[in-house]
């Protein structure tokens, strides 16, 4: 599969591996793709803003490796589904 991306696209996607957190466009565009396949899971309580700040932590951190990351976007996720299914029982 061939993609185009815009200018900016290309900007972005350097800046991030410039952060040393990728290695290439692929683990990039990896990630780009977990990151969507997070948002669209059904019943995600947190907010945009909630989400945004634990990819940018995990994008922040060179100490984590991708699987560590994801793991721990999984937990909060789950402690946030628990949190918000005991809210909706009260």
């Amino acid at each position: 599969m061939t993609i185009h991306l815009t200018p900016e696209q290309e900007q972005r996607v350097q800046a991030v591996m410039g952060r040393g957190s990728y290695a290439s466009v692929e683990e990039v565009v990896d990630a780009g793709l977990a990151a969507v396949e997070e948002r669209i899971v059904p019943g995600f309580a947190g907010t945009q803003e909630e989400l945004n700040a634990l990819l940018a932590e995990g994008l922040a951190s060179k100490e984590l490796t991708e699987a560590e990351f994801w793991g721990g976007v999984n937990t909060q996720t789950d402690s946030l589904l628990v949190d918000h299914n005991s809210g909706l029982r009260s």
